[in-house]
């Protein structure tokens, strides 16, 4: 990736933006010594920490002058991360011809980098716990965490808001990671391979404050207000995975696989915003824990989460959607509790969406929690568009709206939904048959369905009106509550 620059870069100017960049965040940028000559600018004993404390440490750098108005950027091959505290060992970062190339963009530095390898390598050990006084056993931790045919681009853009841009792309993400606990009894190793991986991601921070300067909520709601913002957006291809733990207490040998999926985050004063999506799972996992094989599979998975973060005048939008396809385990697993069968074998089903709008101001909310003055959002209406579980035979669907009078100083709904649900008597049938329901308890629970729903135009077929009345009035099939 490359690109050509507005007006020639010099080394300096590029290592003093690192400088002013790491002082924003609270951190000190150096070099043990530096040298410029002809438009070479080589740094030796490269350190980016907190100030008095341990950080990362690059053994050398060359910064280039290249004719284009660019700078290229070469690190050393000794690349690591200092341990702090009780924790001893080695962090380092491996690397197969990474570059970097500096130019400017908007203003500001832009950073094009690629490296055929590129590796966090991690060998730790620290204490762990014991439990009967004596001293506590050492635990060590070891992993590799690598990108292959990595590249992509960091922006540092000013302006009223100075913001932070970073993409990455990489045909193969991949890890393995061991933990041996002496005082949990327990030893774990994990592989992982993703392939496709692409992710885009922008921090917009006011150039009035620092990060490190928002201690309170008041600074936080004042931050958002004069830009602060953060959005991201990931994609992935399939991925597959290993997990063995030896154990007394829990062992596993787990076998995973994932199809692809993509992500995004928005996170402004108007609004926060994560949604997610995948194509599916296969989890099977070996006998050790579970005295049989078990087999977790599903389709299709997709979550969304909306909710609006200053709304405090006009009610913002916010909603939920929770939606899980196909998801069902294998005979064996099955059998354990149902050998004969009793109960239907159907993949389970979720659906749930809904949504609305309401006031909200996050940073009260966050004082309140604080101890601050109490403040609670005021929705002002829900929307449940799909509300459905369909599972071992049986199925729930429910839809409706409401409108909510916070005049109250609690929301006062008015509205209606109505409940559908089939194959509840066969499914009760079936759990008393397994054992996992007595004939009391399945009395009781026919009883509940007696008093809040009424037979529908199908065999087996349950049905509920819920309506919500002026005056805070409930009323069930047209009876109030309570019944």
């Amino acid at each position: 990736m490359s690109g050509t620059a507005h007006a020639a870069l010099t080394a300096d100017q590029v290592w003093q933006s690192w400088k002013d960049a790491g002082a924003l965040v609270g951190l000190t940028v150096s070099a043990a010594t530096e040298n410029n000559a002809d438009g070479v600018l080589t740094l030796n004993g490269v350190s980016i920490a907190p100030e008095g404390m341990a950080g990362l440490t690059i053994s050398d750098m060359v910064l280039t002058e290249e004719d284009d108005g660019s700078v290229t950027i070469e690190p050393g091959a000794d690349i690591g991360v200092a341990m702090a505290g009780e924790a001893e060992g080695a962090v380092t970062v491996t690397h197969d011809g990474l570059v970097l190339t500096a130019r400017e963009a908007d203003g500001g530095l832009a950073y094009d980098y690629e490296a055929a390898k590129l590796d966090v390598v991690y060998d730790t050990s620290y204490p762990g716990v014991s439990f009967d006084g004596s001293e506590a056993p050492t635990v060590t931790s070891a992993g590799t965490v690598g990108f292959t045919n990595l590249s992509g681009t960091y922006s540092d853009t000013p302006g009223t808001n100075r913001t932070f841009g970073l993409d990455i792309a990489a045909d193969v993400l991949a890890y393995n990671t061991s933990l041996d606990d002496p005082g949990m009894e327990m030893k774990q190793t994990s592989t992982s391979e993703t392939a496709g991986i692409e992710m885009s991601m922008a921090f917009a921070l006011p150039s009035s404050m620092q990060l490190t300067a928002m201690s309170a909520p008041a600074d936080f709601g004042t931050a958002l207000n004069e830009g602060l913002s953060f959005t991201l957006s990931t994609k992935q291809g399939e991925s597959t995975g290993t997990m063995t733990q030896e154990s007394a207490f829990m062992p596993m040998d787990l076998v995973m696989k994932a199809g692809g999926g993509e992500g995004t985050v928005v996170f402004n004063k108007d609004t926060f915003s994560m949604k997610s999506m995948a194509s599916g799972l296969d989890i099977s996992s070996g006998p050790g824990m579970m005295p049989v094989p078990v087999q977790v599979t599903s389709g299709p998975i997709e979550f969304d989460l909306t909710t609006p973060v200053v709304a405090t005048e006009a009610a913002g939008d916010y909603s939920f959607v929770m939606k899980l396809a196909d998801f069902s385990v294998n005979e064996e697993a099955w059998a354990m509790f149902d050998p004969n069968a009793a109960l239907p074998r159907d993949a389970a089903q979720i659906a749930i969406d809904i949504s609305g709008k309401t006031t909200m101001d996050l940073p009260a909310l966050i004082a309140s929690g604080e101890g601050g003055a109490p403040y609670t959002p005021a929705p002002e209406s829900l929307n449940i568009t799909e509300l459905g579980v369909k599972v071992a035979g049986a199925a729930l669907a429910a839809t409706g709206a409401f409108t909510f009078d916070n005049s109250m100083g609690i929301p006062m709904p008015l509205g209606e939904a109505n409940v559908s649900v089939t194959g509840a008597n066969a499914l009760i049938d079936g759990l008393i048959a397994t054992g996992l329901m007595s004939e009391d308890d399945a009395m009781g629970a026919r009883m509940m369905m007696g008093m809040f729903m009424v037979p529908g135009a199908n065999a087996d077929e349950l049905t509920s009106k819920i309506e919500a009345k002026e005056g805070m009035q409930i009323l069930v099939n047209g009876q109030p509550l309570p019944m």
